[in-house]
């Protein structure tokens, strides 16, 4: 960890939750294309759905398993006139009800949080709980903290299948989670609102999912005290890996969000992955003198290696150019190995991306957080000084992108600019199919 001192028009992804009753609730994540309240669609803040419908995971449903048109809205604002596939509520006929009725939610608290303020793993459950039922969300919710004795990973009590409260998917199983490979990171508050980021939840956890005593105080004597001289672990808000528990630890007095999950459901979740072009981070290492060319070449090569077709480019910058200024923004979306697609639509190789790229082209999890870019923006036309005199030097500074983080360019979090020295050795490369 390292220390801090805090101073769309969207292909929509089906989720099919199988229901311990073998029914199958189906879920269109594009809330921004549906009617509030109408049958598929999100409920409203209190819970609320259209007469005849009832509110389940937050979606709005028939529990008579009724095939009445779906409140999906056109760009043009018509109605879709589709019809909801797979909505018996129940293998016996009879209606879902209750919280194991559906997927469980995840979301970060809207209020920010001194580290001795929570009140321990239990105080800070209370304020997940607290906040969920203010914006109408059913259920029970505990904290992603950990304390001495108390470990995070044991406090999802064998819950399955998490979804945002955007509608967005985010986790299969605690496997997944402990993994940091989330379809999208949890970065949509109580009420459904995306938090912007960079931001911080106090975590006190490794990527194990276990309590991690940075300085001896621990955790903020149990959650309880701000001390003057105490520090505890937070994670990154919208990053993934490691990241996203064990990013770095800051003072007890500090403030930070909680990370709230849903225990009470048990559900399988099936994600349809989105078509589209292939993003993927390379699995070499190249120098930084190897050149635009030798990436290229290295995005290519691993691009048949995994059976792909297709033109591939490295997303680095020439001196005079911007690393986007040779990317297809036109074409079909950008989706990762996993069918996640990377990109909010309509903001192509904008500031920040729906999901960390995260996976080469094999679908393996890349074991470094950076990669060469050569500007400080895909937009940015790249000098000499941002790119090691346009790759030739080993002397020198080029600047980086993320690749664990939605927030993946223009790295300055905390006066740290997301750049390296020419010389410190061999990254990856972010690769885009044309």
């Amino acid at each position: 960890m390292q220390r801090r001192t805090r101073s769309r028009f969207e292909p929509a992804l089906v989720l099919a939750f199988a229901l311990s009753s073998g029914a199958c609730v189906i879920i269109d994540p594009d809330a921004v294309l549906c009617a509030v309240g109408t049958q598929s669609c999100s409920c409203t803040p209190g819970g609320g759905c259209d007469p005849g419908l009832s509110c389940e995971a937050m979606v709005c449903v028939d529990p008579d398993g009724g095939s009445g048109s779906s409140g999906l809205v056109g760009s043009d604002g018509s109605s879709s006139g589709t019809t909801e596939p797979g909505t018996d509520a129940s293998s016996d006929g009879g209606s879902s009800t209750g919280a194991d009725a559906g997927p469980n939610l995840v979301f970060v608290t809207s209020t920010l949080h001194s580290g001795g303020s929570l009140g321990g793993p239990e105080g800070a459950d209370a304020i997940c709980q607290a906040r969920a039922e203010a914006a109408g969300l059913a259920g029970t919710y505990r904290a992603w903290l950990s304390a001495l004795g108390d470990d995070a990973n044991a406090r999802l009590a064998g819950a399955r299948g998490w979804m945002r409260t955007d509608g967005k998917p985010f986790a299969r199983d605690l496997q997944q989670v402990l993994a940091g490979e989330f379809f999208f990171p949890p970065v949509t508050d109580e009420s459904g609102n995306e938090v912007p980021v960079p931001d911080y939840i106090w975590t006190g956890t490794t990527a194990q999912g276990v309590a991690y005593d940075v300085d001896g105080t621990a955790l903020c004597s149990g959650w309880t005290e701000d001390l003057a001289e105490g520090f505890a672990g937070i994670g990154g808000l919208g990053a993934a890996a490691a990241w996203w528990t064990e990013y770095a630890y800051q003072p007890c007095s500090a403030t930070a969000r909680l990370l709230c999950l849903g225990v009470d459901g048990d559900s399988d979740i099936t994600v349809e992955p989105t078509q589209g072009r292939r993003a993927f981070v390379s699995a070499q290492f190249l120098p930084a003198t190897a050149g635009r060319d030798a990436a290229d070449a290295a995005c290519a090569s691993e691009a048949s290696g995994a059976g792909l077709s297709g033109t591939f480019l490295a997303l680095v910058a020439n001196t005079g150019e911007s690393p986007g200024a040779r990317m297809n923004a036109a074409g079909a979306p950008w989706v990762r190995a996993d069918g996640m697609p990377i990109f909010h639509d309509g903001d192509l190789l904008g500031l920040t991306m729906a999901t960390p790229v995260l996976f080469d082209a094999s679908g393996a999890m890349t074991p470094l957080a950076i990669s060469w870019a050569g500007s400080y923006g895909v937009g940015e036309t790249a000098t000499d000084a941002d790119n090691c005199t346009n790759w030739t030097s080993a002397s020198g500074f080029a600047a980086m992108f993320n690749v664990w983080h939605v927030h993946w360019q223009g790295w300055t979090i905390d006066g740290h600019s997301m750049s390296q020295e020419c010389a410190q050795g061999g990254y990856a490369v972010i690769c885009l199919e044309q």
